[in-house]
């Protein structure tokens, strides 16, 4: 995919990363993040103004994996950022997936935490 005109991310995740990393749990927690990733995308796409599609399919197909727990979606189209704050009725649409999905991401991580600390 080319170059991004948005994309959704976490900042500040260096220590913590650099934790789970020491006590072994990266590679679920990325499993975890690869999932909410592709589900926020998939939903984003679900919840997109729909001409032509092309939004859409670059929603959907937009997950890409940065390192080992970082993922960014989002869409390389030119017209994609104006549709998420300006569109009539569907504006908002990559922010209601990321919202959406905010809590039972957490819940999974805690959930993934707690099952490692046994």
């Amino acid at each position: 995919m080319s170059r991004r005109v948005f994309n959704v991310s976490v900042s500040g995740l260096g220590d913590t990363l650099r934790m789970l990393n020491d006590a072994g749990i990266t590679e679920e927690i990325g499993r975890v993040t690869e999932t909410y990733a592709r589900k926020i995308a998939n939903d984003s796409a679900n919840n997109a103004p729909v001409d032509s599609g092309a939004l859409k399919g670059s929603l959907s197909s937009s997950p890409q994996k940065e390192v080992e727990t970082v993922w960014t979606v989002g869409s390389d189209l030119p017209y994609a950022l104006r549709q998420e704050y300006e569109h009539a009725t569907k504006k908002g649409f990559v922010r209601k997936a990321v919202w959406d999905n905010r809590d039972p991401y957490r819940s999974k991580i805690a959930e993934v935490l707690r099952n490692m600390g046994r």
